[in-house]
């Protein structure tokens, strides 16, 4: 399977269309089409599978990209990069400081 045929780009995951300027949504474009290239270049095992999906986000909270592999019949979410863990810990600390 070809990555291109695995890989969706989903909408950024936080915030409205209106709260972001066209500066921040260029940002986040060049961002995530780094994120594919640097995908592209890993040898992932779990896209191998012919049911896998990969879905690249932005998470505006964090200002960071979030890479899933997904299984496309259940939907679940076999792999995340950053983990689950490491964005909730990111959007604490960005809280408790005030950004």
């Amino acid at each position: 399977m070809k990555l291109a045929d695995a890989v969706s780009i989903s909408a950024p995951s936080i915030g409205s269309d209106s709260e972001v300027s066209s500066v921040s949504t260029r940002q986040e474009a060049v961002e995530r089409r780094a994120v594919l290239a640097a995908v592209k270049e890993l040898d992932l095992p779990e896209l191998s599978l012919p049911n896998r999906g990969l879905n690249i986000s932005f998470d505006r909270e964090t200002k960071q990209s979030i890479v899933q592999v997904v299984d496309r019949d259940s939907g679940e979410v076999v792999q995340q990069i950053p983990g689950k863990e490491a964005v909730e810990r990111a959007r604490y600390y960005r809280q408790i400081s005030g950004l």
